[in-house]
């Protein structure tokens, strides 16, 4: 290696280093000129994640404290404050478990309760149903049936067709029956009841 290279590659260390002093120096004005700008953001960010962090611990306890007082109303579902806890640690799940207590118990009141009261259509609906079938309320069933949207529409129908038939009442009976359709699920019902009460 002759003096020439070795020149060549001292000059072109320098460079290199000459170019980082130059970056670090061009980071330095940076950070200098958007000083306050970068701490805001970064102070937002760690308030952000911390903010995220403490939120979802809550939520996770609100679920595990839900979840053990529903054990311990499946347990013993007289537990008066295991059901404090679990309506307000989840609402939803209270009103599940209200709702299911009061069809185990065939409690037509609290369903009637629990249909005005609740924002879940699924479980009002069912609430709806339940009472109208436990009470055994012609009208209150074919108001069911003829809504559209009802989940147990067929069900209703077989149950005031039920009803009816018990009442003497066979020609209305069999006209409610001919509501459901050859494609539905209960058409071996119908069917049966058809044959049945001729």
């Amino acid at each position: 290696m002759g003096l020439k290279e070795n020149v060549e590659a001292i000059k072109q260390e320098l460079s290199t280093e000459e170019q980082f002093l130059e970056s670090v120096i061009k980071a330095e004005g940076f950070f200098k000129k958007y000083k306050k700008l970068l701490i805001a953001l970064t102070a937002v960010i760690v308030v952000a994640a911390l903010a995220y962090g403490v939120t979802d611990y809550i939520k996770n306890k609100n679920i595990r404290e839900a979840n053990e007082a529903l054990a311990a109303l499946q347990a013993n579902p007289k537990d008066s404050a295991a059901l404090d806890t679990l309506k307000s640690k989840n609402p939803a799940l209270y009103a599940l478990f209200s709702f299911s207590q009061a069809v185990k118990s065939n409690d037509v009141k609290k369903l009637e309760e629990i249909e005005k009261s609740l924002k879940d259509p699924v479980l009002k609906d069912l609430a709806a149903f339940q009472s109208a079938s436990l009470n055994e309320d012609e009208k209150a069933l074919t108001a069911y049936a003829q809504k559209q949207d009802a989940m147990l529409r067929e069900i209703a129908v077989l149950d005031d067709a039920f009803l009816l038939f018990q009442q003497g009442k066979s020609k209305e009976a069999r006209e409610m029956l001919n509501q459901i359709p050859v494609t539905s699920t209960l058409y071996q019902v119908v069917q049966s009841f058809m044959h049945y009460q001729k």
